[in-house]
């Protein structure tokens, strides 16, 4: 193992939020945690990294997900234009 991620460097690393983690955690689609005290749960940089490049390696070239309804968008004026 080449190093222990505490949350926070997790975080940093992977660009997500905690809550996504957590329930990508309990799916058992990312690295389970262990704890090296009582109260101290860690990640094996290893295992975040190599589950980091098999996501990079299965990206779709384009976005795939659900996109906003631009036409449905709302404008309203305002002093110095027009805003969202």
């Amino acid at each position: 193992m080449e190093a222990a991620l505490d949350k926070d460097q997790l975080v940093e690393m992977t660009s997500l939020s905690t809550s996504t983690i957590d329930r990508l955690e309990k799916l058992g689609e990312f690295p389970k945690r262990f704890y090296i005290t009582d109260r101290r749960a860690v990640w094996n940089a290893d295992e975040v990294k190599a589950w980091l490049d098999l996501r990079q390696m299965n990206s779709p070239d384009e976005f795939t997900g659900k996109k906003p309804p631009v036409e449905k968008r709302r404008y309203r004026r305002t002093a110095t234009g027009i805003a969202a």
